[in-house]
């Protein structure tokens, strides 16, 4: 296995998941990576709208996906939803940049399994790919892999929940008293929600009540800090 400086370890069910600073966990025994919120096209979408955006942020993260799967010998890529921000036309330069990618991840023996998420609607017209797409939830004991816990009544016995959709950051004060808003895991009594992996996304300001527990990202690693109000 990788690299694993910076990484938190859990134990969830007598399963471990490592919480990896690239906005990712890690699921060592199904050799899986797990990511949500990727919003693949966006960048574009918004430059249709005449939006000035940074450029390469698709491709930046396809990099980061690829070195991740490569660096722990993951066979596995599963995606909490919203995979696309818009779908995709199929000829559209985003649609083959993303069919040579996940082709190429395929060779290798990679499955890609994409929990549709609501920006993913229209896929069914669209461009899909070769990855398997599934609709509501992915359940592996101990877990349920969905887009939206709000949405998939997400408390179930015995079942811990793994989502996205929200894209959750907490508010935290540095020097200077300046604030600066940090992407987190949000670990909840039955189940967390991932930070969006997307390079180009925005970011949900939580609220955690007591007994949560949270994991900032730093570009040092993961962080734990106890679960506070986000009031500044």
């Amino acid at each position: 296995m990788g690299d694993l400086s910076g990484t938190v370890s859990l134990c969830i069910g007598g399963e471990t998941l490592l919480l990896h600073p690239e906005r990712a966990v890690l699921w060592p025994r199904a050799g899986a990576v797990i990511v949500a919120d990727i919003h693949f096209g966006k960048s574009s979408s918004f430059g249709r709208h005449g939006l000035a955006v940074p450029a390469g942020s698709d491709q930046e993260d396809r990099a980061r996906l690829t070195r991740l799967i490569e660096s722990f010998d993951s066979h596995r890529l599963i995606i909490l939803g919203d995979f696309f921000h818009e779908p995709l036309q199929p000829k559209s330069a985003e649609a083959i940049d993303l069919e040579s990618w996940s082709a190429a991840l395929a060779r290798t023996g990679v499955r890609i399994q994409v929990i549709a998420g609501n920006h993913d609607r229209g896929v069914q017209s669209g461009w899909r790919g070769s990855m398997e797409w599934i609709e509501g939830e992915l359940r592996e004991p101990p877990f349920r892999f969905v887009h939206d816990s709000a949405r998939r009544n997400a408390v179930r016995q015995g079942a811990f929940t793994l989502s996205g959709h929200i894209h959750p950051v907490m508010a935290l004060r540095g020097l200077r008293k300046r604030v600066a808003r940090v992407p987190v895991f949000w670990q909840r009594e039955q189940g967390m929600e991932l930070p969006s992996f997307g390079s180009f996304t925005g970011g949900y300001l939580i609220s955690p009540a007591p007994g949560d527990r949270i994991y900032a990202v730093s570009p040092e690693g993961v962080v734990p800090f106890p679960a506070t109000s986000n009031r500044r």
